[in-house]
């Protein structure tokens, strides 16, 4: 000992020889003087970057004289030489002996540093919060709780974010964040009864718009619809969001409370097909079949889908309230919705039979009304030679098609041949069904035919393409003369029917082929190409006076269908 004391007379940085000599006065027993030796070397080292020297000189020391100065120094050591958790030992040792002592306040910074090295040690934080808590200092403590809870709650780690919950409301009973994530576990691990318990508690819950939503969905995973819809209802007007109630249709729709989601849509349809109208059509178009009798909700589908500037169920929803409406006795909403169909499917008959026996049943044709073929031709001659010019543009092949058609028919015509002109302007009909020119020649020669249902089907079309181009005037002409043409054909079938037929079935039914001679007989020889261009109607309504009214509110003679289906 007294050489190597020599030596370090001479030269007292040879940190070798202090070590040295710590280790003899450790094995004579003299732990003062050896720590001081240990320390010295350490301190050295620590301050030439030495660090791991540092830490074998501070470990040394500790295991044979532990200190609170020590600890720290190892403690520091090892996070300068990112040991974390040979660190967070250390530390730990530090604070519970500051804790051990009541000095709270170096516990806490002790926790502090730990918890700098490792953020998301939760223990960790709960031991602070704790702390913090001896301290009196409740919203400290809460914060360290909550950030805790939070990172239990984002590992699924549940029953563990559960007990803190319950410490952080043993602080704070009527915490909001503290209700809500509560009833955000029980929502995430089934237990909807008591997060819809928890989350009630929430103060001024209305304000409070993710307890709001929390409790929604509690809601609807309880089936508590009626509940759900309230606060879907409140997040919209309180907090202007419309999930919530997009979310409620949803589930009104998969319960098959179609009437329900129904309503919803008619009252906030504005806003719920701003977020999303792809999806508010599909449910539309999902709900149509199932109230498919009701004329109330029929009426709201028409609005809606208005609204939406949806046209492709336009014809079926308006065709299915006529047949509610007559099944509900409103006829003269079942004529007018009739008058509609015709004017959207002019080529299609059944429209214009079922008007037929609408307006027969009512009987408001006025006999002085009935247009005869004579009257009729006259009017129709007159209309067409006074009609505006509207330029129609086909491709190549339907324009030469047309004039074909047109040529063929009026030589036929200027050979007393009328009935042989039918076909010609037929074939034509389908490639140009909106053509103003055939439109009008068959309207003129069914009428001289005394076919008023056919002839009113023409002018139907033509009403329609006259007011797409914007001639009211002209359209309402041949409005006029359809509706004249529809009321004849319907007193026609009336007609013909007998007192027996008549009271077996609920409506007067439409007129047969032979109701009505024609003004002109076909050639035998012209039977079969006139046959195969003209529109037979009366399989369509066969057997009508055995038939009543179907259960589903349909007028006889079965759902309305194109000429050629």
């Amino acid at each position: 000992m007294a050489e190597y004391e020599k030596v370090l007379k001479h030269d007292a940085k040879d940190l070798t020889v202090l070590n040295t000599v710590g280790d003899l006065y450790a094995r004579l027993g003299q732990s003062e003087e050896a720590c001081s030796c240990f320390k010295s070397v350490g301190d050295s080292y620590a301050q030439q970057g030495f660090t791991v020297k540092a830490i074998a000189m501070y470990k040394k020391l500790t295991k044979l004289k532990s200190s609170l100065e020590s600890v720290l120094k190892l403690a520091e050591l090892y996070t300068q030489q990112g040991l974390f958790n040979d660190a967070r030992q250390q530390y730990l040792q530090v604070a519970e002996e500051f804790l051990r002592s009541g000095e709270l306040e170096q516990a806490v910074r002790i926790f502090q540093k730990t918890l700098e090295m490792d953020p998301e040690n939760v223990a960790m934080k709960v031991r602070l919060a704790e702390v913090y808590i001896r301290l009196g200092k409740k919203n400290e403590a809460w914060q360290i709780f909550s950030s805790a809870a939070d990172q239990l709650r984002a590992r699924g780690q549940l029953a563990p974010a559960e007990d803190i919950l319950q410490r952080m409301l043993t602080l704070d009973p009527k915490n909001s964040q503290a209700l809500l994530l509560r009833g955000r576990n029980a929502l995430e691990t089934g237990d909807s009864a008591a997060a819809i318990q928890y989350l009630q508690q929430v103060p001024n819950l209305d304000s409070h718009v993710e307890s709001l939503k929390t409790l929604f969905q509690a809601y609807l995973a309880s089936d508590r619809l009626s509940e759900a819809g309230v606060l879907a209802t409140k997040l919209l007007s309180v907090h202007n969001d419309v999930e919530g109630l997009s979310a409620f249709v949803d589930a009104l729709m998969k319960g098959g409370l179609y009437q329900d989601a129904l309503n919803v849509y008619n009252e906030h349809a504005e806003r719920l097909m701003a977020a999303n109208q792809a999806k508010l059509l599909e449910n539309l178009h999902t709900i149509i079949g199932h109230v498919r009798t009701d004329p109330d909700s029929l009426n709201v589908l028409l609005e809606l889908f208005a609204k939406a500037g949806e046209t492709t169920h336009l014809s079926e929803v308006t065709e299915l309230l006529a047949h509610a409406s007559v099944q509900t006795g409103n006829l003269p909403k079942a004529r007018e919705l009739y008058q509609q169909l015709i004017a959207m499917e002019p080529q299609n008959p059944i429209h214009a039979q079922n008007l037929q026996q609408v307006s027969a049943k009512l009987g408001d044709s006025p006999k002085s009304e009935i247009i005869t073929a004579e009257e009729g031709a006259v009017i129709v001659d007159e209309l067409e030679a006074t009609a505006p010019s509207i330029d129609q543009s086909y491709d190549d092949a339907v324009f030469a098609d047309v004039r074909a058609a047109l040529t063929d028919a009026e030589l036929f015509v200027s050979y007393n041949m009328p009935a042989k002109a039918l076909g010609p302007l037929m074939g034509a009909l389908p490639k140009a069904p909106t053509d103003i020119r055939l439109n009008q020649r068959l309207a003129a020669l069914h009428t001289r035919a005394g076919r008023f249902a056919e002839a009113a089907i023409c002018c139907r079309a033509l009403e329609r393409v006259y007011l797409d181009h914007g001639y009211a005037d002209e359209a309402g002409r041949y409005g006029d003369l359809a509706r004249r043409y529809e009321q004849r054909s319907g007193t026609s079938a009336a007609s013909s029917q007998t007192e027996e037929a008549a009271t077996a079935a609920p409506w007067p039914v439409a007129a047969s082929a032979s109701t009505e001679a024609p003004e002109f007989e076909l050639p035998a020889a012209q039977d079969e190409l006139a046959a195969e261009n003209e529109f037979d109607l009366s399989d369509e309504w066969e057997g009508v006076t055995e038939e009543p009214i179907a259960a589903d509110g349909r007028l006889s003679g079965g759902p309305a269908r194109r000429p050629g289906s």
